[in-house]
């Protein structure tokens, strides 16, 4: 009998022991959880309350302009891929009136301020083709660019040397590696204004794509398929002033009157205009194209 208490008592107290340790083990876990949690609450309102120092501002590019117009969900941008499936035929018309502005052959110091300062008037956001040569004529041309970009505007590609001396173009044909670096050029020089990460996708030919199979040019194969690996677009148009061609220095009277001719009844128009050097009447005649537009019911957006 004494045998069988002790034993009762030593099984007792085992069973005891292995209830303290259990209890000590279930306190230390929920010790370790509550804690490892509260440090990380701790840890991650600390990290949105990190002061950030300028050096890292400009290693992280914080104030490096990103092209933020070219978002898909902007409402004022239409995708260039259907803008070249429209001009081509290839994209059904939904009879949607919408008027794309574009300017070529800038930015100009003279001509270009005129034109934003309309556009900004109206509320209007437009495309500018802008050629390379003209962005890094003086520091007044970058900050146009700057302008260009600033005010929502979309900016393409229109080459570095727009042909200059028909190097683009020699005997009617394109010479690819030599276009391509033209194109690399322009791009650069617009990094160098806008910042590392701007990119543009859109490009338009001097002369237009247009031109290119009006000669029937045997290199566009080459060109088709460097332009595609580079993911560029080209852009033309489906409506021009003539504010390049044929009869110089014609009024704003006299370019209204051919946009106007030249819109007719077309649902989308793509209308070629120029801001560079001498092209005052072109900007005299934009607020009257746009008060036509608007009142043929057309909206406005830009190509990305």
């Amino acid at each position: 009998m004494i045998k069988n208490g002790q034993a009762l008592r030593t099984h007792n107290q085992n069973n005891l022991y292995y209830l303290l340790l259990t209890f000590i083990f279930l306190i230390l876990t929920i010790t370790f959880i509550v804690t490892k949690d509260f440090t990380e609450k701790k840890v991650n309102a600390e990290s949105v309350n990190t002061p950030v120092t300028s050096s890292i501002k400009n290693s992280l590019h914080v104030n490096t302009p990103v092209q933020t117009s070219n978002k898909k969900d902007d409402k004022n941008t239409y995708d260039a891929a259907k803008i070249s499936a429209l001009l081509s035929y290839k994209e059904k018309n939904d009879g949607r009136k919408i008027a794309f502005l574009t300017f070529d052959d800038g930015p100009s110091t003279t001509v270009t301020p005129q034109i934003l300062d309309i556009l900004k008037q109206f509320n209007i956001k437009a495309t500018f083709f802008l050629v390379g040569e003209n962005i890094e004529m003086n520091e007044k041309s970058k900050e146009l660019v700057k302008r260009v970009f600033n005010e929502g505007h979309s900016i393409g590609n229109h080459t570095y040397s727009h042909n200059r001396g028909n190097m683009l173009f020699p005997k009617k044909k394109v010479n690819v590696p030599v276009f391509m670096e033209d194109i690399k050029k322009t791009d650069e020089a617009l990094k160098t204004v806008l910042g590392p990460e701007f990119s543009t996708k859109i490009l338009r030919l001097p002369g237009g794509y247009m031109s290119r199979t009006y000669y029937r040019d045997p290199n566009l194969p080459e060109l088709n398929a460097n332009l595609k690996k580079e993911n560029m677009i080209s852009i033309d148009w489906n409506v021009e002033s003539k504010d390049a061609v044929g009869k110089k220095n014609k009024s704003a009277s006299e370019l209204f009157n051919i946009l106007k001719q030249e819109i007719g009844m077309k649902s989308k128009v793509i209308i070629l205009l120029h801001d560079t050097y001498g092209k005052m009447h072109t900007a005299s005649a934009l607020p009257q194209l746009i008060e036509y537009l608007k009142g043929q019911g057309y909206e406005f957006k830009t190509i990305k």
